[in-house]
């Protein structure tokens, strides 16, 4: 009994200090932020956080996704070919996004030390995480 009451108090305590800070992180955010903002009355979305790693001459292969990808360059440089959009070329420590039902085909830039991604996807549930497009987007 004695112990919930302190776990009670603790979280109690917790909650109140979130609050008092406006919401704020411990950890502030970096000028590299990006948001998404799930359209209201959309379909329920999944999300789904992972790693990537490619190297020189490899690519993503052209796919797209039912949402939103976001994705963080960890190490190396990278480029992503986008139909319709301006080619993105991102170096370690930036991040992009890439738009709903876009295809897209990426790879490090050429020269690259192998490229490690840090990805999220927003996408809607119960569909694949990627589906293949037959479009080549990267030039030969």
């Amino acid at each position: 009994m004695k112990t919930a009451a302190i776990a009670g108090f603790i979280v109690l305590a917790s909650t109140a200090a979130f609050a008092q800070s406006g919401g704020k992180l411990a950890v502030a955010q970096g000028a590299n932020t990006q948001n998404y903002d799930v359209p209201a009355g959309s379909k329920p979305q999944t999300v789904i956080i992972t790693t990537r790693d490619l190297k020189d001459g490899e690519t993503t292969s052209a796919h797209m996704h039912n949402g939103v990808e976001m994705t963080q360059v960890v190490t190396g440089s990278f480029e992503c070919h986008l139909k319709g959009l301006p080619m993105m070329k991102m170096k370690a420590g930036e991040s992009f996004v890439i738009p709903r039902e876009v295809p897209h085909d990426c790879r490090p830039q050429p020269g690259s030390p192998p490229v490690h991604l840090a990805v999220t996807l927003v996408i809607d549930t119960g569909t694949p995480p990627r589906s293949p497009v037959p479009d080549v987007l990267i030039p030969k």
